[in-house]
């Protein structure tokens, strides 16, 4: 059975991975620049990634079903390798989008194995702290990815005596976040490889759950698909920041994130009741997001954004600890996965929607892009007060029992 240290292992492992790829992540979008691809294109590529999971969901589910937990975050960190390889070495729009799809389908499968594992090796009452402190940690990592990433830019460009926006300058920061993301491996090899535990709850009241949260998810990804993929360019092309500062206001808006993980689960969530607790936040974040989107100077909507990432990473935590208990051990991988497609899926959508907007619409599309996830979030936080008000998870008392033979999480 997994335990403590599993679970703190998977914690390193995230930090680790969240840190490297936080690197390739504040490049990313540069790169794609540099290859010369416009705003419709790149939006075309983020939508690739988030249809590369859609696609990798199914086998996590399967794999989480025949493998140990370990063994499937592994097999996916070795796919997301793989994207993040294509990305260095491939120059046309048609390969580019190959390995983004390959970097959302590896990523589809570290992420919905890795959220059961920290599910299986923490007690119910304390899942929301210990997802917490796993996206704490995760952000906390970003921040010192985005900072570091954006004071590295001038030493490597003068190292390699090229511009430090060129495509090769470019390429050769991307590279050194996947080798870091490659090391979080090591944590992973010292999981023990242990049997997930067999039993479900009753089909028919597990598929109107997940319509219920995957509805929630679908409405979300497409509000944080308009926009979230594309901060880095946000702040770019609006205030024209150059990349240490870029950095540094990424790296902010990571420190809200990991504060508002970090307290959401230990003093919001006990006080208020989970789904009150995530709702809340979930609509205080509105106006900041707004706030930013008509804000003048960089400063301002760098603070809005803080607030905003602050409120909603804690929610995060919270609901996705929820989601977890909701279902048992075997469901809970495939569930993550699941609903990762619904996330994935209209996010894809309003990636794809919001470089056209922009395209169309110049500078004025990003403050459209921010009020589509405003609206977004409000009409999902205001469905899952609906959805989920009176609901109360029971998912570990279905764990090594056959389908419907225990008490099913409650309607």
């Amino acid at each position: 059975m997994l335990g403590r240290r599993d679970a703190l292992l998977y914690v390193v492992a995230s930090g680790l991975g969240s840190f490297g790829l936080g690197v390739t992540a504040f490049y990313l979008n540069f790169v794609y620049r540099a290859l010369g691809f416009d705003d419709f294109a790149i939006g075309a590529l983020v939508g690739a990634q988030a249809i590369g999971a859609v696609a990798g969901a199914w086998p996590a589910a399967r794999l989480a079903r025949s493998y140990s937990r370990r063994a499937a975050i592994l097999l996916g960190g070795v796919v997301t390798a793989a994207g993040v390889v294509g990305i260095l070495v491939v120059d046309t729009l048609a390969l580019q989008l190959l390995a983004a799809a390959l970097l959302g389908s590896g990523g589809i499968v570290v992420y919905s194995s890795g959220s059961a594992l920290l599910a299986d090796a923490t007690a119910i009452g304390d899942r929301p702290r210990r997802f917490g402190q796993q996206i704490a940690l995760g952000t906390i990592a970003a921040f010192l990815a985005a900072y570091l990433a954006g004071q590295l830019a001038q030493p490597v460009a003068a190292t390699l005596g090229e511009p430090s926006g060129s495509l090769l300058v470019l390429r050769a920061l991307v590279a050194s976040g996947g080798l870091v993301a490659a090391a979080s491996a090591l944590p992973i090899l010292l999981v023990r490889a242990v049997p997930v535990p067999r039993g479900a709850i009753a089909a028919p009241h597990r598929r109107a759950l997940l319509l219920r949260f995957g509805l929630i998810e679908a409405i979300f990804g497409f509000g944080a698909g308009s926009f979230l993929p594309f901060v880095n360019l946000f702040f770019a092309d609006r205030f024209g920041v150059d990349f240490a500062t870029l950095g540094l206001i990424l790296g902010v808006l990571a420190v809200g994130g990991s504060l508002g993980a970090l307290l959401h689960g230990i003093h919001v969530a006990p006080r208020f009741g989970d789904v009150r607790a995530v709702v809340l936040v979930q609509l205080l974040s509105v106006p900041f997001a707004l706030l930013a989107g008509i804000a003048g100077h960089a400063l301002l909507a760098a603070a809005s954004l803080a607030i905003r990432a602050a409120l909603m990473y804690g929610s995060a935590s919270t609901f996705r600890a929820f989601t977890q208990s909701t279902f048992s051990p075997a469901e809970r991988a495939g569930v993550a996965a699941i609903l990762a497609i619904a996330w994935n899926a209209t996010a894809a959508a309003g990636s794809v929607l919001s470089g056209a907007v922009r395209g169309w619409m110049g500078d004025a599309g990003w403050t459209v892009n921010l009020v589509t996830l405003g609206v977004a979030y409000v009409v999902a936080a205001a469905l899952t007060l609906v959805l989920f008000s009176r609901h109360e998870p029971r998912g570990d008392l279905v764990a090594g029992m056959p389908e419907g033979a225990a008490p099913d999480s409650a309607i």
